[in-house]
């Protein structure tokens, strides 16, 4: 009978011990203190935060981050002793978010992002260069008809910038100069003939501005200087109509949704 009770006893405790014994194998550093192994951190409510393997510190292999309602995150593929990393973002909704690689946690080479709202949907592809923009950024439409080309040198607008209407006829022509507009301005009526056309200097409309109607026929000729026309009275009642189109001429927003993978 002692004896009996004393293994039901010894029974109890050892499955006592297992179950308040941390995860087997998970989450251990070695003497040096680096990371070792598989690790899974957690947000405070106990739901994951990232899952992946180091070895000497440095992740290697597949790497899964995740949002804390559980949502997939990211995916990384690490290698050069996680010094790159092929990537995969997703927005919240699971959606695909970007694609890339990235060099020491910066943007590198041809950058590929896509639509929170439309799944599957390209917006546009950069390209990066120590986490800047550095070349060649081209928007799409949903049907992958380019819509808009500019250039980009250290993520500032430098060069041609051109935007196209959804079926490939060219909507404006123009060049910028350290983000700036400079230089000739053309616009294009959808059937392609010229809507209006001028010069700018540094944002600001400079010298003869010819605007037309949709027949070619001449509506307004003006003349700027430093943005401003001979006849304000004009100007006032086609600014809008002009400004309209300037108002994406800034940088392309990146639309990485997932924030920093580390």
């Amino acid at each position: 009978m002692y004896i009996r009770l004393l293994i039901t006893s010894l029974l109890i405790l050892i499955r006592v011990s297992l179950f308040c014994q941390p995860e087997s194998g998970i989450n251990k550093s070695d003497a040096a203190g680096k990371k070792q192994g598989h690790w899974i951190k957690k947000y405070p409510d106990n739901s994951v935060m990232y899952e992946g393997y180091f070895t000497d510190n440095y992740p290697v292999g597949e790497f899964k981050r995740y949002y804390e309602d559980g949502t997939l995150r990211s995916v990384l593929k690490y290698s050069n002793n996680g010094r790159d990393a092929e990537a995969e973002l997703h927005h919240q909704n699971g959606f695909l978010s970007a694609r890339g690689r990235y060099v020491s946690q910066k943007k590198e080479g041809l950058w590929q992002f896509y639509s929170e709202f439309v799944n599957g949907y390209l917006v546009c592809e950069e390209t990066y260069s120590g986490n800047l923009r550095n070349g060649s950024s081209v928007k799409l439409y949903p049907d992958g008809t380019i819509a808009e080309k500019l250039n980009f040198v250290n993520d500032t607008a430098q060069g041609e910038w051109v935007k196209y209407y959804s079926n490939g006829a060219k909507c404006l022509k123009s060049s910028l100069l350290n983000g700036r507009i400079n230089g000739r301005f053309e616009a294009w009526f959808e059937d392609c003939t010229l809507q209006f056309s001028g010069e700018y200097r540094s944002d600001k409309r400079e010298g003869t501005w010819l605007i037309y109607e949709k027949d070619g026929t001449l509506r307004y000729k003006l003349e700027y200087t430093g943005g401003v026309t001979n006849n304000r009275e004009m100007d006032i009642d086609i600014s809008d109509y002009l400004d309209s189109l300037e108002e994406n001429k800034d940088k392309i927003p990146d639309p990485e949704k997932t924030g920093t993978p580390w």
